[in-house]
């Protein structure tokens, strides 16, 4: 055995533990310890051994491990404190950030313009902060032209149009904050600007980050000098920007069925209106003939159509239109309208289904059949093209029966209605007989007569020579049967036996 392995027997005995490099006592080595009777006893001699990892008897320190426990309990407990403290703080700052958001680093929607808006979405642009020299002049401006070296700003601050020179020293800006050159600014975009009192040079030039966005919405309006997107109201002015797909447009172009996206200023001013739809015009013409008409333009546009001519506008593109009538087979139009331009519909296909009758009468309380029903007299009926018979009745008429023929023209009837006569049977006697009788002032026989009259007032005259004649009225009633008269001796006419 080498004196390695006896120097590591001799540690393993004295309650050393060998470390190549060097080793520690463990504790209480080297002190006095009690035993299990409650003396004491001396220490032990540490044997000597190689010097490698030792240390002399009188440079060990006492063992430290309660400290070092307590000290790692407090770190611990420390990390944690500081952990949910940190966990809380980007908790709040998340949550303040969407509640809260006014344009920081990202896009974000903040809003809906309603139901009558067409379903667009409110963009927030990411944005800095603008740099303003001491002493300068900041404005605020929406770009109106742009040229070599020169911005066109209407001003919002003094509503006035104003030009700024962009300078080889001009500070450029995109929204960011980053860096950008002039070509990179557009007609429409809002600018916050500096420069010195004395100069119109550009000191520094930054996108704004306040102008709001209501992309790709329908149903904008113009009232008033204002601007309505769904419940919302915007100040026009002189300032908008209107453009057809990069061109410039005005203001009167635009129509609630157009598609746009819509700039607005601090949540006031409106800066641009793009327009990626358009719209175009229908012509329609005159057409008094086709009852309860209806104009269908896609699956959006319902109209009633009207019996003089009409202008529609309809969007630019491809559409379908259908003419609709309670008379008529449907007309389908598939046209393709240009922006700005008129497509004139014509009526040559135009169907008929049915068509009008008119039946007129002075009988207030005449009734019209058509089959099983029956219907009011004096007013338009529709009727399917075909034969149909009527029937006109009334009370204390005879009944009227016609047929009639309807097609595309309108027919127009006019029925007298003849009274129920009804009559009564009655003898008209009289003395002398042989007398002619005169009813209403047609003869109808000499006395005694038996005859059949309407029931009712008439005018009876008797007349022959040598009597005197007489005319009286005489009321023929349902009880009357007989007219009895005398007639007296015409003094001027001889007696002959």
């Amino acid at each position: 055995m080498d004196e390695r392995e006896k120097t590591r027997k001799m540690d393993a005995r004295d309650g050393v533990v060998y470390i190549p490099g060097g080793h520690r006592p463990p504790p209480g080595a080297g002190e006095t310890r009690k035993i299990a009777t409650g003396g004491l006893k001396e220490p032990k001699p540490v044997a000597p051994g190689p010097k490698i990892g030792r240390r002399p008897a009188a440079a060990k320190k006492p063992a430290r491990m309660p400290a070092k426990r307590t000290n790692y309990a407090i770190i611990l407990v420390t990390t944690v404190f500081v952990g949910v403290i940190a966990a809380v703080f980007v908790f709040a700052t998340v949550l303040n950030s969407v509640l809260n958001d006014d344009g920081g680093g990202n896009n974000v929607v903040v809003n809906r313009p309603g139901a009558n808006g067409g379903g667009g979405e409110v963009e927030q642009p990411p944005y800095a902060t603008v740099p303003t020299a001491p002493g300068s002049i900041g404005l605020t401006g929406l770009i109106r032209e742009i040229r070599t070296n020169r911005l066109d700003l209407y001003i919002f601050e003094t509503s006035e149009l104003r030009s700024f020179f962009v300078e080889s020293s001009s500070n450029l800006r995109d929204r960011l904050g980053n860096l950008v050159t002039l070509p990179q600014f557009s007609i429409g975009d809002v600018v916050e600007l500096s420069h010195a009192p004395s100069s119109n040079s550009i000191e520094t030039a930054q996108l704004s980050a306040q102008v709001r966005s209501y992309r790709d919405i329908t149903g904008v309006g113009v009232d008033d000098g204002m601007l309505i997107i769904g419940n919302g109201r915007y100040i026009l002015g002189d300032a908008p920007v209107v453009r057809y797909r990069g061109e410039i447009a005005a203001i009167s172009d635009l129509d609630p069925i157009d598609i746009v996206t819509v700039g607005i200023f601090q949540d006031r001013h409106v800066t641009a209106i793009d327009i990626s739809r358009s719209h175009g015009e229908i012509f329609i013409p005159q057409n008094e003939t086709i009852l309860g008409g209806i104009v269908e333009v896609g699956t959006t546009v319902f109209m009633p159509l009207a019996a003089e001519e009409m202008r529609l506008r309809v969007p630019a593109g491809e559409n379908r239109v259908v003419i609709r009538g309670d008379n008529i087979q449907p007309l389908i139009f598939d046209i393709n309208v240009n922006r700005g331009a008129t497509i004139a519909l014509n009526f040559d296909d135009l169907a008929y289904m049915s068509g009008l009758l008119t039946v007129r009468t002075d009988i207030e309380d005449a009734i019209l059949y058509i089959g099983d029903r029956w219907h009011p007299v004096n007013e338009e009926l529709l009727l399917d093209f075909g034969r149909h018979s009527l029937v006109v009745e009334a009370p204390g008429f005879l009944p009227h029966e016609q047929e009639v023929e309807i097609g595309e023209e309108a027919v127009e009837l006019t029925i007298n209605l003849s009274p129920i006569v009804i009559t009564r049977n009655v003898i008209i006697a009289t003395t002398p007989p042989h007398v002619r009788v005169y009813i209403d002032d047609e003869f109808r026989g000499t006395t005694p007569l038996q005859i059949d009259l309407e029931v009712g007032r008439h005018s009876l005259t008797l007349e022959r020579q040598g009597l005197i004649g007489t005319t009286t009225p005489i009321n023929v009633t349902e009880a009357t049967t007989t007219f009895s008269f005398m007639l007296t001796q015409d003094p001027a006419w001889p007696v002959f036996e």
